[in-house]
C-alpha cells in the first residue's frame, strides 16, 4: 500500500510520545527541586538552637521538616524522654513572625516591672522570673491586644485546621489506641498548638516517677515515638507526590 503523505495516526502518535516525554521531564524536574528542598530543610534544622543552645532533638529531625514542608511552621519539638522534658514526642506549630507584642503598650509595662523588680527583662520576657511575668502580663492585660496579634492568631487557625485535615487523612481506615493516636492541644492564648500523643503520660511529671514507673514506661515511650515517625513519613511522602 503507497500513502502519498506521512500517515495521520503516526503524526498523532508522535506528538503524543513527545508530549508524554515532556511531562515525564516535567516530573523529574519537579522531583529533583523537592529533593533539593527536602535536603535544604534538613541542613537548616540541623543548625537550629533553642534559647538553651539544645538542638532539635535527633529522632524528630525529619518529622519536623516533613512539617515544614507541608506548610506547617513549627516553633518547637521533643521526641519524647524518659528523664527530662515530655514523655511522649510532640511537635509544636506556629505561624511565623509572632508579634513582639500582644498588648498594646506590652514592652514598655515588662520595661518598668523588671527594672521595679531588679530582675533581667529577658528573663521576664520568657518567664523565667515567674512572679515579675505574671504582674508584667497582669497590668499589660489592661489594654487592648494589638492588631497585628490578632491577624496572626488567625493565621494560627488556619494552621490548626491543615493539621487537623492532615491529621483526619492519615488516620483514614487505621485505628490506633487512644493514648498512641496523634490529637491537637493549643498552648497558650494566640492559637499555637501542638501535635503529640501519649494521653496521661504526656502530662507526667518525670522528676517524681518511681523506678517502677519509670521501667513501664520505658516500654510505652518507643510506641508513641513510632506513630509520631509514621506520620512524619506520611507528611514526608505527601509533599512528594504532590
Amino acid at each position: 500500500m503507497l500513502f502519498e503523505e506521512e500517515p495521520k495516526f503516526k503524526t498523532e502518535l508522535s506528538e503524543k510520545n513527545v508530549e508524554e516525554t515532556a511531562n515525564e521531564q516535567k516530573k523529574e524536574f519537579a522531583k529533583s527541586e523537592k529533593e533539593i528542598a527536602w535536603d535544604n530543610k534538613l541542613k537548616e534544622i540541623e543548625e537550629i538552637k533553642d534559647p538553651l543552645g539544645e538542638k532539635i532533638d535527633d529522632g524528630i529531625k525529619e518529622t519536623v521538616a516533613a512539617f515544614n514542608l507541608n506548610g506547617l511552621s513549627t516553633s518547637g519539638s521533643c521526641e519524647g524522654h524518659l528523664d527530662h522534658g515530655t514523655a511522649a514526642p510532640w511537635v509544636e506549630v506556629s505561624s511565623p513572625n509572632q508579634p513582639e507584642e500582644r498588648f498594646i503598650g506590652e514592652k514598655e509595662v515588662f520595661k518598668k516591672v523588671a527594672e521595679n523588680m531588679g530582675v533581667p527583662l529577658e528573663e521576664v520576657r520568657r518567664g523565667l522570673q515567674k512572679n515579675a511575668w505574671a504582674e508584667a502580663l497582669e497590668k499589660s492585660s489592661e489594654a487592648d491586644e494589638t492588631l497585628e496579634y490578632r491577624k496572626w492568631r488567625e493565621e494560627n487557625k488556619k494552621l490548626i485546621k491543615k493539621a487537623s485535615e492532615l491529621l483526619e487523612d492519615f488516620y483514614q481506615d487505621k485505628k490506633v489506641r487512644p493514648n498512641i493516636r496523634l490529637e491537637i492541644s493549643e498552648v497558650g492564648p494566640g492559637g499555637v498548638f501542638r501535635v503529640h500523643n501519649g494521653g496521661d503520660d504526656y502530662k507526667l511529671d518525670l522528676e517524681r516517677l518511681t523506678e517502677k514507673q519509670k521501667e513501664k514506661l520505658k516500654q510505652r515511650l518507643p510506641k508513641y515515638q513510632k506513630e509520631m515517625e509514621g506520620f512524619g513519613k506520611f507528611l514526608k511522602e505527601k509533599y512528594f507526590q504532590e
